[in-house]
C-alpha cells in the first residue's frame, strides 16, 4: 500500500450490524481458521461456519495514519468456549488500540507476555483501551452478534503466532450462571510447570 496520506473520505457505519458503506475489505474467519484456538475441536460438518468478520477501512500502513475496522463476532460456542477472535499482539508491540462497543455483549481479554491479564466488558457504548504490549482477543458471550469498532496506528501490524503457540492465560466459558473466566490449561506457564 502507498505510504502517501490518503485523500479525505467518509464511510457510513451501521451502528447495529457493523457493516460499512462502501465496504472496502472484509476478512472472514471460519471455524477451520480457528483450529487449535479452542480447547475442544469443532463438530464435523461445521468447519465452514463463519465465526467472525472484520470490515476494514484500509489506509497506508504508516504511523501517521489510523487504521479502523468493525468486527462482528457471531454467537455460538465450541464445547463450553464462546466464539472469539484469534487474538494477537501488534507487530510493533508498543502500538495501542481503542474499541468502541456498538451492539451485543462480549468480553475483551487482554494479556502481556509475562502472563498479566485483564478481562473487560464490551457492549454498546463501552470504550476499551488496549495499551501497547497487550495481546487482545474479543469473545461474544451473548445470543446476538457482538459488534465493535476499532482504531489503531496504521503500522501496528498483527502477530498471531505468539497466541497460536502460547495461548492466553485465561478462557471465557459458559458457566452455570453465565460467562466465567477460567485458567487456560494449555497456556505456556502450565506447560512449563508440567515439564519442570
Amino acid at each position: 500500500m502507498s505510504t502517501q496520506a490518503p485523500d479525505p473520505f467518509t464511510t457510513l457505519l451501521d451502528l447495529n450490524s457493523g457493516s460499512l458503506d462502501p465496504e472496502r475489505k472484509v476478512v472472514e474467519r471460519r471455524l477451520s481458521d480457528m483450529a487449535g484456538m479452542h480447547l475442544e475441536g469443532y463438530a464435523d460438518g461445521t468447519a465452514d461456519t463463519v465465526i467472525y468478520s472484520v470490515h476494514e477501512i484500509p489506509v497506508p500502513t504508516t504511523n501517521s495514519n489510523l487504521m479502523s475496522s468493525t468486527t462482528v463476532i457471531q454467537p455460538g460456542k465450541v464445547g463450553q468456549e464462546y466464539y472469539m477472535t484469534k487474538g494477537h499482539f501488534h507487530n510493533i508491540r508498543d502500538r495501542a488500540e481503542i474499541y468502541i462497543g456498538l451492539s451485543g455483549e462480549g468480553c475483551l481479554v487482554m494479556a502481556t507476555e509475562d502472563g498479566q491479564y485483564t478481562v473487560e466488558t464490551i457492549r454498546r457504548g463501552t470504550i476499551n483501551y488496549v495499551p501497547g504490549g497487550w495481546a487482545h482477543r474479543s469473545v461474544n458471550v451473548g445470543d446476538e452478534p457482538l459488534v465493535f469498532f476499532a482504531v489503531y496506528p496504521g503500522d501496528a501490524g498483527y502477530n498471531y503466532g505468539t497466541i497460536e503457540e502460547e495461548g492466553f492465560p485465561v478462557l471465557v466459558v459458559a458457566g452455570e450462571d453465565g460467562p466465567e473466566v477460567v485458567p487456560n490449561p494449555r497456556y505456556k506457564d502450565a506447560a512449563a510447570s508440567e515439564a519442570g
